[in-house]
């Protein structure tokens, strides 16, 4: 059975189902949010993020998952925010595309780095059981 929580929203106190993390009142009201801000973009195509926050009251971060998820696109509309890392306008995901290739080619160098540092602390094979000595028990 699903443990209460508060809804960190409002406070009020609900049993989550499934990945919920808002009470069923918040996240009516997230819906109800979320199809304004739409809306908002569907009627006026060429706004900024600023301005669609300064019209609708809704957070930064809703807009940006609303943009990563593609619902404006649903809509006919293709909305830029800013990379996180270095910020040019992108317009699905956290990262840019040269920003993400640079990330995969530093954890690619990273990676390379850390077997050779494995391989250099191997001890070399052969002699005994790896240098180690081993006592052989028999039974009286």
């Amino acid at each position: 059975m699903a443990k209460m929580k508060n809804c960190p929203m409002c406070g009020k106190i609900f049993v989550p189902l499934g990945t919920a993390k808002y009470c069923p009142d918040c996240q009516d009201k997230m819906r109800e949010k979320e199809a304004e801000v739409v809306n908002y973009v569907r009627d006026n195509p060429k706004c900024k993020v600023s301005e669609l926050i300064e019209a609708t009251g809704a957070s930064e971060s809703m807009i940006k998952r609303l943009i990563r998820e593609g619902r404006f696109e649903q809509v006919g509309v293709q909305m830029s925010y800013p990379c996180e890392k270095c910020g040019k306008p992108i317009f699905t995901g956290k990262f840019c595309s040269e920003c993400m290739e640079s990330m995969r080619k530093e954890v690619q160098a990273q990676t390379a780095k850390f077997a050779a540092a494995s391989q250099a602390a191997k001890p070399a094979a052969g002699g005994r059981g790896g240098g180690m000595y081993t006592k052989k028990f028999e039974d009286k």
